[in-house]
């Protein structure tokens, strides 16, 4: 590390003037603070002086800022900076004017499962784009996942992030980095060894306390790393839907492959994840096969039927969300409906999971509003999404036909 700052004081890091001090945890405090240069208002987290105390850990420190400064997307908060006060490193980061997901969990209780996926979906977009960096994180938990003012979600924390390109050993052999809940089983023995699969893992155990307000693998003390090792190798894991029965099957189904103890048996990458979370592709990946619209489960296996009782349609629409105070319709086409359901385009993306209330141009029939629920969402376009959508009541031929 080159850089060199002046003494420590109470006001003062560096260049950096500290305002307020905004949190503290393992591998140090983190301030508010002011960049004169700039006039912006940034992050900065001292490490403890300790804890860098040897050759290699302050070499690990500067190499993975260097790493993580590399990186620019919106679901990652951004390095900005770092440097050595006397004998206290530190690193500088753009300022996020929101809460960890844990403090709001702490505060709110479990979130609703559209809010959630949302927030891992943000979050594994970040992921993802450092994975295809070839940068890990090691240590994705709510408590790493901040959540702004207007509801985005940042991935913040890289000061464990390892690069995968880089053999050099800065990580010892055998090492144990991140926090137990929410580490995979392998990351336990080695450390050194960490990959993609070991961020889908956690994020994993993130979305399973975001949905269930619990801790994954619970232990009787905080530090019973060798009994939550265990819970983990045992797959000793109270069921999602347990804890929150109001979540779908889909997402419970998901968590619990993600937490496979055997590698092999996870998705192959957060990116299967997320997409297998919401049916909507991330951008980088294929272009998925037109997804057909819902149907009846009862209808299950009987492909051939479904796909003769689907009709093409264009007839306009407008929709808005069923909610305690309703915003402004939005209107579109339905692309192709059936008895069970229909698929919408719309300039306008509603969540996997919410509750519309849809009115569609009719002459001849009665029934003019119809209730259903958004099962998938895809971008068509810059400004325009398709949405399938599960009805509350199936419609008979007669309505299909009319509708068509």
């Amino acid at each position: 590390m080159n850089r060199i700052a002046s003494t420590v004081t109470l006001a003062k890091i560096g260049k950096y003037i500290i305002e307020e001090k905004i949190g503290q945890g393992g591998m140090g405090t983190v301030y508010r603070g002011h960049d004169p240069s700039t006039d912006a208002t940034v992050a900065i987290k001292v490490m403890p002086a300790g804890v860098m105390a040897e050759p290699l850990l302050r070499a690990r420190f500067a190499k993975e800022c260097q790493i993580a400064r590399k990186l620019n997307h919106p679901n990652i908060v951004r390095v900005l900076d770092f440097g050595l006060d006397c004998s206290k490193p530190f690193m500088v980061m753009e300022h996020v004017d929101g809460e960890p997901v844990a403090e709001r969990i702490q505060r709110d209780g479990r979130l609703p499962e559209a809010e959630a996926i949302r927030i891992i979906v943000q979050a594994g977009k970040g992921l993802h784009y450092a994975h295809e960096n070839k940068l890990v994180h090691r240590d994705v938990k709510p408590d790493n996942i901040l959540l702004t003012s207007d509801g985005v979600a940042k991935v913040s924390d890289l000061g464990l992030v390892k690069n995968l390109r880089d053999q050099s050993q800065l990580t010892r052999p055998k090492s144990c980095l991140g926090t137990p809940n929410f580490m995979a089983p392998e990351q336990f023995k080695d450390a050194t060894r960490c990959d993609a699969l070991n961020d889908l893992y956690s994020l994993a155990a993130s979305l399973y306390m975001i949905v269930t307000g619990e801790l994954p693998f619970r232990a009787r003390t905080p530090y019973a790393v060798q009994a939550i090792l265990n819970k983990k190798l045992n797959n000793e894991l109270t069921p999602p839907r347990t804890l929150a029965p109001e979540l779908s099957r889909n997402v419970e189904q998901q968590i619990l492959k993600a937490l496979q103890v055997d590698r092999s048996k996870r998705h192959a990458s957060v990116l299967e994840f997320v997409e297998a979370l919401t049916a909507e592709p991330l951008e980088g990946s294929p272009e998925p096969a037109e997804v057909l619209p819902p149907t009846d489960v009862s209808c299950a296996g009987k492909k051939e039927n479904r796909a003769k009782r689907r009709f093409a349609s264009g007839r306009s629409t407008s929709c808005q969300a069923v909610q305690r105070t309703p915003d402004a319709p939005w209107f579109g086409h339905v692309v192709n409906i059936s008895q069970n359901g229909l698929c919408l385009e719309l300039n306008r993306r509603f969540e996997r999971g919410s509750l519309l209330s849809i009115v569609l141009e009719a002459d001849r029939i009665k029934r003019r509003s119809l209730i259903a629920t958004v099962i998938w969402v895809r971008q068509k376009g810059k400004v325009s999404w398709k949405m399938g959508c599960r009805l509350d009541q199936p419609l008979s031929e007669f309505e299909v036909h009319e509708l068509r």
